[in-house]
C-alpha cells in the first residue's frame, strides 16, 4: 500500500487499511495535522490505494500530486475550471484566494466535473487541502456534493486543526489526527530520502519530527539560509544581545512575508530549546521568553502592524531574556 510509505501514524494506517480491504471506506475522510506532518501526503496515499489497489505508475503519479486541479479567478464566480493532470481520476483543490482562501468557483468546477463526467472503473478521488480556509459560501458549495455524492467518489480533506473546520463540513467526515514521529525516526526517514544525515538530525530536532518541514528545509537553499538566521537569532537571545538581534532583524524590516517566515523558524528553534534539545542555542527560561516574544511578534505582523516596529520591539526584548 502507498499509505505504508507514511512514517509512523500506525493507528491511521491500520484503520484505513481495514476500510479499504473491506471496501467500506467512508466517502469523506478528514486528516488533521499542523503544517509539515504530512496530511497532504497521507491524503494522496489513501487516494492512490483507493483508486489503484495494485499500485503502478498511476498510483505513483498521484502520490506525487500529478492529478487534475480545480482552479478559478478571484472575483469571477463563473471562472472555475478543471486543469487536466496525469491522473484523470483525481482532482485536487487548494485555495487560490487571498491568504489561500477557497474560491467558490473552484468548488463548483469540481462539483460539476464529478457529476457530469463518467466514472472510470476505479472511481474518483477529490483532494481538498486546508479546508480550514473555506468560507461559508465555498463550504456550502462543497456540502451540496458531500451530502449526496456520486457513486464511487471519495473525498479526502486536510486541515491544520479540527477547530478551524466549519462544523457543517466536520460532521460529514471521519477524522484522523496526524502525529509527528520522534526526531530520531524523522532523521532516519529523511536520510533515506537523500537528505544529508547531519542536516536531517539537526532539522528533525528543531522541527520536532515534522517530516514535511524537514524535507522542505533541507531541499531549499533559501530555506536553509533562513534556518541559519533563526539559529543566529537564537544565539543572540541566549546571550541577551539586543544589538546583534537588531542588526539581523533590520534586514527584514521591508519584507513582511520574509519576517513572518524567519519568526516562524525562530519560534521553532526556541521551542526546541524549551523541550531541552541540545541543538537549540537557547535553553530554559530564555527559550520560554524567546518563544513568547516570537509568538507576539508573529501575531502583530499578521495583524498588519508595521514590520519595522514589530522587529524593533522584538530586538529590544532580547535584553530581558
Amino acid at each position: 500500500m502507498m499509505l505504508d510509505r507514511l512514517e509512523g501514524n500506525a493507528e491511521l494506517k491500520s484503520s484505513v487499511r481495514l476500510m479499504l480491504d473491506s471496501r467500506r471506506l467512508t466517502h469523506s475522510v478528514l486528516l488533521v495535522g499542523e503544517e509539515g506532518l504530512g496530511a497532504g501526503f497521507a491524503a494522496r496515499c489513501v487516494a492512490a490505494d483507493y483508486l489503484y489497489p495494485q499500485g503502478g505508475a498511476p498510483a505513483e503519479a498521484l502520490v506525487r500530486g500529478e492529478c487534475c486541479r480545480a482552479v478559478a479567478k478571484a472575483g469571477k464566480r463563473d471562472s472555475g475550471q478543471i486543469e487536466t493532470g496525469v491522473v484523470r481520476e483525481a482532482i485536487s483543490v487548494t485555495g487560490m484566494g487571498s491568504g489561500g482562501k477557497y474560491l467558490v468557483g473552484q468548488v463548483t468546477a469540481m462539483r460539476s466535473e464529478i457529476f457530469n463526467t463518467s466514472l472510470s472503473a476505479e472511481g474518483r478521488a477529490v483532494l481538498l487541502y486546508h479546508v480550514e480556509r473555506m468560507n461559508e459560501e465555498s463550504a456550502n458549495a462543497l456540502l451540496k456534493v458531500m451530502e449526496e455524492p456520486p457513486e464511487g467518489v471519495l473525498f479526502l480533506l486536510t486541515a491544520d486543526s479540527l477547530a478551524g473546520v466549519l462544523p457543517t463540513i466536520r460532521s460529514r467526515c471521519i477524522s484522523f489526527a496526524m502525529a509527528p514521529v520522534s526526531p530520531a525516526d524523522c532523521a532516519r526517514y529523511c536520510t533515506k530520502q537523500g537528505v544529508d544525515a547531519k542536516a536531517a538530525a539537526l532539522y528533525s530536532e528543531l522541527f520536532d519530527g515534522h517530516i514535511g518541514t524537514v524535507l522542505a528545509a533541507a531541499r531549499d537553499d533559501a530555506r536553509r539560509e533562513q534556518v541559519e538566521q533563526a539559529l543566529t537569532l537564537a544565539k543572540a537571545a541566549a546571550a541577551k544581545d539586543s544589538y546583534a538581534a537588531a542588526v539581523l532583524l533590520a534586514g527584514y524590516e521591508k519584507e513582511k512575508d520574509g519576517a513572518a517566515a524567519l519568526l516562524a523558524d525562530f519560534r521553532a528553534v526556541a521551542a526546541a530549546g524549551l523541550r531541552g534539545s541540545p541543538r537549540s542555542p537557547v535553553q530554559g527560561d530564555a527559550a520560554r521568553k524567546a518563544l513568547g516574544a516570537a509568538d507576539a511578534a508573529m501575531q502583530r505582523i499578521s495583524a498588519q502592524v508595521n514590520p519595522k516596529i514589530v522587529l524593533s520591539v522584538l530586538a529590544a526584548k532580547f535584553r530581558s531574556f
